[in-house]
């Protein structure tokens, strides 16, 4: 990781963005920049005095973050229209995380139109959604798994961030329901299922640890029967990570099926920091 992008509105809930973003920038000595974005609405005079004003708050939160000595960090302010300008800024950065603050949500219909939603949702970057308080280096990731190349791309972008650390692949399976089997028959589809899907997601294991060498965290596997986004739930609430990372789609139209209607709902509603990560 070379370069990090931290979008920062200069609210309260940046604070543990910032945070974060410095503490990774420290921890893989990557190039930080901290972005702020003046609504291009406003009048000229009125722009120009905010653009002044935000610089100021910028120099002094990056003051303020501790432990931030040594980490080559730098702050622009632009004039534009919010999402927009955080994602363009992205990609000439070149920033291979883009670290976003969020408030809570509690159903995917109030966290659509956000910017945190936006960005997820027409950029390019891996983007770090952070709720939590910063404790230290991730350590412990769960990764939502499909098995899709989105989700892939999820376990790949996460398992650089905790570089001989453990990462959790959880796929939920479900039981499959024919009112003509019995129930031995169900169980024994249900094993083939699950010894299929543990073939793929070893698969795809050896290919992540053959890119990261000697960088390659634990791996382990997670087959919950029942629904995704409980599953998901419960093995967060069992493993306790850092981090949930998920895979999200790069097609066009409507919200939920642009993002993915999993990782709308775990973006909106989960208590810990969250990668959204798209397939290239």
């Amino acid at each position: 990781m070379k370069r990090i992008l931290m979008a920062n509105d200069l609210s309260a809930r940046s604070d543990r963005a910032l945070r974060r973003a410095v503490s990774l920038a420290k921890e893989f000595d990557a190039e930080l920049e901290v972005v702020t974005v003046i609504d291009e609405m406003l009048l000229e005079a009125s722009t120009s005095k905010n653009k002044l004003l935000a610089e100021q708050a910028l120099t002094a939160q990056l003051s303020a973050v501790p432990d931030g000595d040594g980490v080559r960090a730098s702050q622009r302010v632009m004039v534009g229209l919010d999402y927009e300008d955080i994602i363009r800024r992205s990609v000439e950065f070149d920033a291979d995380l883009v670290v976003l603050g969020i408030h809570r949500h509690k159903t995917k219909e109030l966290f659509r139109g956000t910017t945190a939603e936006r960005v997820v949702r027409y950029g390019v970057r891996p983007v770090l959604v952070v709720n939590d308080t910063v404790t230290g280096p991730y350590r412990r990731v769960v990764v939502a798994s499909d098995l899709s190349a989105h989700a892939e791309a999820a376990a790949r972008t996460a398992a650089r961030l905790v570089p001989l650390g453990e990462v959790i692949l959880v796929h939920a399976v479900h039981r499959p329901y024919v009112a003509f089997l019995g129930r031995g028959d169900q169980n024994s589809l249900m094993a083939e299922h699950r010894n299929e899907v543990a073939a793929t997601l070893h698969e795809m294991i050896d290919r992540l640890s053959a890119e990261l060498g000697n960088r390659t965290p634990k791996f382990e596997l997670s087959l919950p029967e029942g629904e995704v986004h409980g599953a998901i739930q419960a093995e967060v609430a069992k493993y306790k990570p850092d981090l949930l990372a998920v895979g999200t789609h790069g097609r066009t139209g409507i919200a939920h099926t642009v993002i993915g209607s999993i990782a709308e709902q775990v973006l909106a509603d989960c208590p810990i920091d969250v990668l959204a990560v798209k397939c290239d």
